[in-house]
């Protein structure tokens, strides 16, 4: 087996950033020492002096306007689990430690063409989403995990090189027992190494058997059973914004990190979305809620962001924004297709529609089908864009039929028995006899003329054999 160590140093604070392209200073505070004490900050609060350990009063003298927040454990948590939704694409097995995320990828590394592009697919899709992440590889989960804090981006596939790689690492990465890390300092153990030098009999009676079965697990001498994640059916973030958002185009950044992380999981079930569910919190109102539809299943967030672009600016904001939450209850399985020579058109046409759907609203984008009904009124009837199914028999271009059709026949004047449009008509010969409608009430005789007008229009003109007289149907263009 090979272990990916995904470890988010900036989990923390980033758990309240990645809602907004750029912030302004922040820093998360934590109790130490009876004060409250800088953990971590952003590079805007780095450019004013600040650093990690300050004391939070020292820091507000260096930059006033700095936004302190509290470390959210809960919040952290969370965060990961979402993080996993989205790394679901890379691996089925995934485990979890403090500010980290462990992905059996032994059997994904095929699947991604090898090793070297699914570690690059994983730190940009990581950048997306909105976290920066240190990443190591082991045949051992405690060992991949422990490479990861330590030494960001070391790879070791065989078990023999790790008692190499680990000996000289620091035993404070191993463990945060107290009494082990008092008892080590006292006899002189800085490192893993030295650790491991040490009689294992002399170490599990001063230490108790638990360092113990932690050095086997990390070196793979024990098994190292862990509880696996299991994913959830139904996909549902939210990002909470740093400042009330005003205008709808600052929300296509937050928006496309929700989708990222949404196509990550749909990638991982094998899916595809087809429906994705908006809302938009507000303070003192009821959230805005709106949908957005896609013709065929997807998950590439560039075409969902792209339709997306073109509805949010649709949508009346009745107050500024505090959170978006993007929700898929229902997914479909997905088919890739390939971009070949043929499908190029089809492809552009519709994104076209659905541009056209999120933008003007699906009930005011249709399509034609035809039907099998040899009567004008009755060969077609409105659809929705997808909807396909035209009979072949029907099709009235291939029957010398117009493709514009007036909504009801208009009645024409007839003089000496020829109709008249601007004048005479002249009928080409050999008239379509059209006699079908007595089984639906609908019951039509006609005889259909292709006419011309003195001003050069060809016209779809057709006498009533039942009750007489000339009507315009049609027109040719």
């Amino acid at each position: 087996m090979l272990w990916l160590a995904l470890y988010f140093p900036q989990l923390p604070l980033e758990v309240f950033t990645r809602g907004r392209q750029q912030a302004g200073a922040m820093a998360i505070v934590e109790p130490a020492g009876g004060r409250d004490q800088v953990s971590r900050c952003n590079g805007a609060a780095r450019a004013c002096g600040i650093r990690p350990g300050m004391a939070l009063p020292a820091a507000l003298a260096l930059h006033a306007e700095l936004v302190p927040y509290p470390r959210d454990r809960d919040r952290e948590l969370q965060a990961l689990h979402e993080l996993a939704l989205w790394a679901y694409q890379f691996s089925p097995r995934i485990t979890f430690e403090p500010s980290l995320l462990l992905l059996e990828v032994g059997a994904s590394q095929r699947l991604f063409g090898g090793l070297a592009p699914l570690l690059q697919t994983v730190q940009r899709e990581a950048m997306q989403v909105g976290y920066s992440l240190q990443h190591a590889l082991a045949p051992t989960p405690t060992a991949a995990g422990l490479l990861a804090r330590q030494c960001p981006g070391r790879r070791v596939s065989d078990r023999g090189e790790l008692d190499a790689v680990i000996r000289p690492l620091p035993l404070a990465g191993l463990t945060r027992d107290r009494d082990v890390r008092n008892l080590a300092r006292h006899i002189g153990c800085e490192t893993i190494g030295e650790l491991l030098d040490l009689p294992r009999p002399e170490l599990t009676r001063r230490t108790g058997p638990a360092l113990s079965l932690l050095l086997d697990r990390l070196l793979g001498m024990a098994p190292d059973p862990r509880p696996e994640w299991q994913p959830p059916r139904h996909f549902g973030q939210t990002i909470e914004l740093l400042g009330e958002i005003c205008h709808t185009t600052a929300l296509v950044f937050p928006a496309r990190r929700l989708m990222v992380a949404l196509c990550g999981f749909l990638r991982g079930h094998g899916g595809g979305a087809q429906r994705l569910q908006w809302q938009l919190s507000h303070a003192d109102l009821p959230p805005t809620s709106f949908g957005l539809g896609l013709l065929d299943p997807s998950r590439d967030p560039d075409h969902m962001l792209e339709v997306f672009r073109e509805r949010i600016e649709r949508v009346s904001l009745p107050a500024p924004v505090r959170a978006i939450t993007l929700q898929v209850d229902d997914w479909l399985s997905f088919e890739e297709r390939s971009d070949g020579l043929f499908n190029r058109a089809d492809d552009s046409d519709r994104a076209l529609l659905e541009r056209l759907s999120n933008r003007l609203g699906g009930q005011h984008v249709r399509g034609l089908r035809c039907l099998a009904d040899h009567r004008p009124e009755r060969a077609w009837c409105l659809c929705t864009p997808d909807e396909s199914g035209a009979a072949p028999s029907s099709s009235r271009h291939a029957a010398g039929q117009p493709p514009w059709l007036l909504a009801q026949p208009r009645p024409l004047p007839v003089l000496d028995d020829v109709p008249q449009y601007g004048g005479a008509l002249r009928l080409e010969d050999l008239p379509q006899r059209i006699e079908a409608g007595w089984w639906d009430g609908f019951d039509i005789t006609r005889d259909y003329f292709i006419a011309h007008s003195r001003a050069g229009e060809r016209l779809w003109v057709f006498r009533d054999r039942r009750a007489g007289g000339w009507y315009l149907h049609g027109l040719f263009v």
